[in-house]
């Protein structure tokens, strides 16, 4: 057997790959998920562990070649590739780019012209150019960019949508053949890599000496024992501080959260250009104080999706709000998005370079803001913002620090408050109140903006379509309409659950009307229950566990890590027993 590792730059071709390599007789076939460095790190650990070869796929397979002597095998983007996302992108109704390297836009400019798409095409040399021409598209009221994961990802710096060009089954097996020829014509070369460690034994302190890239040339043993997530320095935050403290010679410190702890991470450069000094000390929230306070070092990009009237105003208000000295409160049912219109205006005001912190009102404790102020002073925080969540249901104490904390001084952080405004105008501290409902912006619920749910259903479907593989590409407007029937108590929260059972039980490419109804029945029946702890005791075990994992996901904002965390499960057992 000929061993191979696959390494996928985003999750969803690590789904496609674990399909195939069942009937795979030649190939013993492993797989691991890393873009561009990520996978580079992967890769090298590979030919450590004795791989014969490895596959990958687009700039992360060509940044392996320069880092391994294995022979290294490109999944190409293939004509049903193209399709597939052409198909994903034919409803909507922004305008719509592509920006990537000659080996996918020329392809693609062949299959625009035999189709008569109208979309925009844009070739590249590198990675570098992506940036300017997603600003200078976003300038020209592009909406909606497609192209590899560089390209994704930088969309998401300058605030456009962007959609992964996928490979499909069609790609995997050709590298699988392929992977099988390159065996035959070259022998295993292996090659061990080493690294010199120096130890700083007499520092009572986590100190490492990285590369830019992330990768630790040197470190204490006090770091071991600090850092608990070995993949922290792989991370997009710290690998933008890395890069910055490189490039400029200047200090960067950011809390950083891991999987298992939060961080406090400071670089800062040293006397030999190639390398950078990381320190690092866990973060003062306490396990119990993470649940009511959560730090978000580098917030993302949220799009506000769809083109009714509404939709429109609220885009609107995000770019006005945005300059706005005042708190502003976003108010509206659960599920109708607040926390995402949060996060665009953060996004609008700072984009990804000044951090959020998190309070939920529900939890939080005067311990716990003390603790803040004391350890990480709110006060200091010059660019960010604070996001109170569930805001009506503060308790007493915990209002008048809160006023101190955000009011009380004369430089003050950008704030923004969600809750139930007329609970709140009850409950709140007046002088609180005031201040944070100083400027409102309400959102409605879903059943009054249905002329929206045909544009959230296809970007539900292109997020599960790149994220888990999903082969549903697309949804039949008869379909559409049933939805629009619905009254959609849950809001979006609900919609998205929906989207995501219609992908899994659609087993061909579009979403077809007569699997509508069970769907919403199944649904109605979790909406009923919601705002309860009691769940219905019908069915099997595995029915049960279904709606209880069901129930805790819609909690935690459908974020599948957080939801694991409080089954007291890791998120891959979570991804597959939701699939199940």
């Amino acid at each position: 057997m000929i061993k191979a590792m696959v390494i996928a730059p985003y999750s969803g071709l690590a789904e496609t790959v674990k399909h195939l390599r069942q009937q795979e007789k030649e190939l013993a076939i492993d797989i691991g998920v890393g873009n561009l460095e990520e996978g580079v790190e992967l890769a090298r650990q590979a030919e450590k562990d004795g791989y014969d070869l490895i596959i990958s796929r687009g700039g992360t397979a060509s940044l392996i070649e320069e880092a391994v002597s294995i022979p290294v095998i490109q999944i190409d983007v293939t004509g049903y590739d193209m399709l597939r996302v052409f198909t994903l992108v034919r409803d909507m109704e922004a305008g719509v780019a592509m920006v990537g390297f000659p080996n996918i836009s020329q392809g693609a400019a062949t299959i625009c012209n035999i189709l008569e798409y109208d979309i925009k095409m844009i070739t590249i040399g590198s990675g570098e150019e992506v940036k300017g021409h997603l600003e200078a598209l976003k300038q020209a009221g592009y909406a909606v960019v497609m192209g590899d994961v560089v390209t994704v990802q930088t969309a998401e710096q300058v605030g456009l949508r962007g959609i992964l060009i996928t490979s499909g089954k069609e790609a995997v097996l050709a590298a699988f053949n392929e992977a099988k020829r390159i065996h035959r014509l070259f022998s295993k070369v292996k090659t061990q890599f080493s690294h010199l460690k120096n130890a700083f034994e007499s520092l009572p302190a986590a100190l490492a000496m990285a590369k830019p890239d992330g990768e630790v040339v040197a470190s204490n043993p006090m770091y071991s024992e600090t850092v608990l997530d070995q993949d922290l320095l792989q991370t997009e935050s710290v690998l933008k501080m890395l890069q910055k403290t490189n490039g400029q010679q200047a200090e960067q410190s950011a809390v950083i959260a891991g999987k298992n702890r939060s961080y406090f991470v400071q670089t800062f450069p040293t006397k030999d250009d190639s390398l950078v000094g990381i320190l690092l000390r866990p973060s003062f929230l306490s396990q119990a104080t993470e649940q009511a306070i959560q730090i978000k070092s580098n917030p993302a990009h949220m799009p506000i999706i769809g083109n009714s009237p509404f939709a429109q105003n609220v885009k609107e208000c995000v770019h006005n709000y945005a300059g706005a000295e005042e708190a502003i409160w976003i108010a509206g049912e659960k599920g109708t998005g607040r926390e995402t219109v949060a996060q665009a205006i953060h996004f609008e005001r700072f984009g990804q370079e000044a951090p959020m912190i998190v309070i939920d009102g529900a939890r939080v404790t005067e311990e716990d803001l003390h603790l803040l102020e004391s350890r990480a002073s709110i006060i200091e925080l010059k660019r960010g913002t604070v996001l109170l969540k569930q805001t009506d249901k503060l308790q007493t104490g915990v209002q008048r620090v809160l006023l101190q904390l955000l009011f009380g001084k004369q430089q003050r952080v950008s704030v923004i408050a969600m809750g139930d405004l007329k609970i709140a105008a009850e409950r709140l501290d007046n002088q609180l109140f005031q201040h944070l409902a100083a400027i409102t912006l309400h959102l409605i619920p879903l059943r009054e903006r249905k002329q929206d749910i045909s544009a959230f259903v296809h970007y539900f479907l292109s997020e599960f379509h790149a994220n888990q593989g999903s082969e549903t590409l697309s949804i039949k407007q008869e379909a559409v309409q049933e939805l629009q029937n619905y009254e959609w108590p849950g809001n979006l929260d609900q919609l998205r659950l929906v989207v995501r059972e219609l992908s899994m039980r659609t087993n061909g490419y579009y979403v077809e009307q007569d699997i509508i109804p069970s769907v919403l029945q199944t649904q109605t029946g979790l909406a009923a229950q919601e705002g309860t702890s009691i769940l219905s005791i019908q069915g099997t075990l595995a029915d049960m566990e279904q709606q209880i994992m069901q129930k805790v996901l819609a909690e935690e904002g459908m974020n599948q890590s957080k939801a694991a965390k409080r089954l007291g499960i890791n998120r891959s057992t979570l991804w597959r027993k939701l699939n199940h």
